[in-house]
């Protein structure tokens, strides 16, 4: 075979190697397109050719850096270097990260720092260096540097161990959450939202002495704050996760060296006394309690039992990490997410239902608040209403006349019968004085006879009469002037004589008469007085209707007032309820569409079968035929892989 017929041989099988898993990615985006957005956005879904990273995440001063340093193979002993040069000239303790970086190893002994799309800038020594990163979070905080990807900083080769292979796999770190001013939160929820919803895998990183990074608020940005509805897609690492004296007890009472399974126990059952975990999240494989940097350096030295426990565990922990971020980023990874779906929708579903439900709850209390006022103020102007007719019927039947007959024929007004005077002046003016007074009482106590009142016992129930004596001592005194001038005549106080035509059997006359006419007259100033406060008291109850019709009117502008707000929130609840339905119904959609997985690769696989075997019958030549026919028997092969690496039995 010629050179260039065997170099175009070569290029055709490599054609059809990088064509192997076509059919399955074509299977893969049919099954993407057909669920509905808030699950797709969960399963990182991405072609074959799109670009594999790792995004490594958590709050600030948690050691995130430190971890990736570790992962990329940096001596212990250029750590401290390390660490100071990329914390830009901030205190130790302080967060290096600016921006989303991305750390490589350098071709040589320099520091190199790539931002956006200028060319690489090199540096010779530490200095410059960490005053270029300094500049850059400066230049970031002040909003004067926008960057459109991650910064790359290149590690001199010298602070790397010889025999640790450089990885492939990019691993971005990304700026710490609840960062320090507004400006880097702002950039921290960009650079999640561009890198996050296509990470291959995420590294959430916390301290092991504060899981609080885990629970509902200590997760806030887009794609990671519900971190359990793609369990796949992240893996749970802690550090310090060796300083709590507990955990050293532990290990102490362990004897041997320490054992990777009953540490990863230990960290889900703590991360359960917070949070509830899902079967498919606590997996054990997905937790990575680890010690690393110089506090662990010093613990070499502080104490080298526990050191010498848990060091080989550590090894272990790591190298199992550095496999799941290798293997997170090949094309058949990709492909396994489908079969995670199922996981995804139930969480989403569980996670979505709940705030519906805290939704429509809301919206129902609100209702029930807007209907209870506006019932409350319908029913107020519905009595008030009653009140207003019972008030006007009553003022139909008040009127002058009326009154007037009531206080003329039923009215109590107590006789007066003093008794006789002793035969004397000074017995007279006695009976006198006892009159006068019973008199005024009389007229005091006088008052409507209610009970023999027939429609306005209940008005006249209520009439009150102020002054009850106000104006009787004048009539009394006028009464009796007459009288009292004629005694004080006499220049004796004994009458001679009592019987007929005596001075005596005048004088009694003369008194009995000026009762009789006193009584009358006060009598009549007593009706008066009441029919006068009747008509007050009527008037008064006019007011009363007014104001009571005003305040029913109050009440019933309020009453339909308040019919437009609850129609509006019955047509939100309705719609509300309705979303939710719908959104149920799309989970469930959804759900099912998660099972046609493995239908939509063996319609691709026979597709891809077919297409291949017309391409075979339509070669040009026989060597192009044969090589086709190859690819197409080793498309059995790969088929096996893919349903072997995604699980079968799960879908």
């Amino acid at each position: 075979m010629a050179p260039a017929q065997a170099s175009g041989v070569r290029a055709a099988w490599a054609q059809h190697d990088q064509e192997r898993l076509d059919w399955a990615f074509r299977a893969y985006t049919r099954f993407a397109e057909s669920l509905s957005p808030e699950i797709r956005d969960r399963l990182a879904s991405k072609d074959q050719q799109a670009e594999a990273y790792v995004i490594v995440f958590g709050k600030t001063q948690v050691g995130k850096t430190t971890l990736l340093m570790e992962l990329m193979g940096v001596l212990a002993t250029h750590m401290p270097r390390v660490a100071r040069v990329l914390r830009g000239g901030r205190a130790a303790g302080q967060s290096a990260t600016a921006t989303t970086m991305e750390y490589r190893r350098s071709p040589d002994q320099r520091w190199g720092l790539k931002v956006n799309d200028t060319a690489t800038a090199w540096y010779g020594d530490d200095q410059a260096m960490e005053a270029e990163l300094g500049r850059l979070r400066t230049a970031m905080e002040m909003r004067q540097l926008v960057a459109h990807g991650p910064c790359v900083v290149f590690v001199p080769l010298e602070c790397f161990d010889a025999d640790v292979a450089q990885s492939g796999v990019r691993m971005l770190d990304l700026p710490g959450d609840k960062p320090a001013n507004a400006a880097e939160q702002e950039h921290v929820h960009a650079m999640a939202r561009k890198y996050v919803p296509l990470a291959d895998l995420i590294l959430l990183v916390g301290r092991g002495d504060d899981l609080s990074f885990l629970q509902g608020g200590g997760l806030t940005l887009p794609g990671i704050e519900d971190w359990q509805s793609a369990p796949r897609r992240f893996r749970i690492v802690t550090t310090y996760s060796f300083t709590a004296q507990s955990v050293r007890d532990m290990v102490r009472e362990h004897a041997g060296e320490a054992e990777v399974p009953l540490y990863r126990r230990r960290l889900v059952e703590q991360i359960e006394r917070s949070i509830p975990l899902s079967e498919d999240v606590k997996r054990a494989a997905n937790f990575f309690p680890l010690e690393f940097g110089q506090s662990w350096l010093d613990a070499r030295e502080a104490e080298p039992l526990l050191y010498a426990r848990v060091q080989p565990m550590m090894l272990t922990l790591k190298q199992q990490l550095l496999s799941d971020i290798q293997a997170s980023t090949t094309p058949l990874a990709r492909l396994r997410v489908a079969v995670d779906a199922h996981v995804v929708i139930a969480r989403v579903k569980e996670k979505r239902q709940e705030v519906l439900r805290g939704e429509s709850e809301a919206l129902q209390a609100v209702l029930g608040r807007a209907q209870h006022e506006q019932g409350q103020a319908q029913l107020a102007a519905e009595n008030i209403g009653k009140q207003c007719a019972s008030l006007a019927q009553a003022q139909e039947a008040l009127t002058d006349e009326i009154l007037s007959k009531d206080i003329a024929r039923h009215f109590v007004f107590a006789t007066t019968a003093p008794g006789d005077p002793y035969e004397s002046v000074d017995g007279f003016k006695a009976v006198i004085r006892r009159a006068k007074s019973s008199l005024r009482q009389a007229f005091v106590s006088s008052h409507p006879d209610t009970a023999r009142m027939s429609g306005t016992q209940l008005f006249w129930r209520r009439v009150e009469l102020k002054d009850g004596a106000s104006g009787s001592d004048d009539i009394l005194d006028d009464a009796f002037s007459s009288f009292l001038s004629t005694l004080n005549a006499y220049w004796v106080d004994k009458y001679w004589s009592t019987g007929e035509g005596s001075d005596y059997a005048r004088d009694l006359r003369t008194f009995k008469r000026c009762i009789d006419e006193v009584q009358t007259e006060l009598k009549a100033l007593a009706r008066k007085r009441w029919l006068a406060a009747a008509h007050a008291w009527r008037e008064h109850l006019l007011e009363e209707l007014e104001e009571q019709r005003y305040k029913r009117d109050d009440f019933q502008r309020l009453a339909d007032g308040g019919i437009a707000p609850i129609k509006l929130l019955e047509e939100k609840l309705a719609q509300h309820t309705q979303a939710r339905e719908l959104f149920e119904q799309r989970m469930e959609n959804d759900l099912v569409e998660s099972r046609r997985f493995a239908s939509l690769l063996d319609a691709e696989y026979v597709a891809e079968l077919e297409q291949r075997r017309q391409a075979i019958c339509t070669a040009g030549n026989f060597v192009t035929g044969f090589l086709g026919l190859l690819a197409a028997v080793r498309l059995a092969d790969v088929r096996k892989q893919v349903l072997l690496h995604i699980e079968p039995s799960a879908i």
